[in-house]
């Protein structure tokens, strides 16, 4: 399944354990074990939780394609991106103007 080949590339990438991805998420090795022998996609709750220890997003796990949101979009930007969503149209331009004022 698509969401444990992205978890188990990204657990090596990061060159970590699944005991360390465990104790990350506040659940026993045990757990994390079961629900990879399961083969599919834990409940949203664990997702998260997989998903935030190993700093990507649960649309990055579930997807196959490399067209998804990029690894390298940390947390913040993310919650960012949520905060943004929710702005009137007026608030998006008034951010976006100083975002442009910013940039070098």
């Amino acid at each position: 399944m698509v969401f444990w080949k992205n978890v188990e590339a990204l657990r090596r990438e990061q060159n970590t354990t699944y005991r360390w991805l465990a104790n990350k998420m506040g659940v026993s090795e045990t757990t994390v074990s079961s629900m990879r022998k399961a083969g599919t996609v834990p409940r949203a709750t664990e997702a998260v939780k997989l998903a935030n220890a190993l700093n990507v997003s649960v649309e990055y796990l579930v997807s196959s394609s490399e067209s998804s949101v990029p690894r390298e979009i940390k947390k913040p930007v993310l919650k960012l991106i949520k905060d943004l969503n929710s702005l009137s149209e007026d608030d998006i331009k008034a951010v976006s103007a100083v975002i442009s004022r910013l940039k070098p």
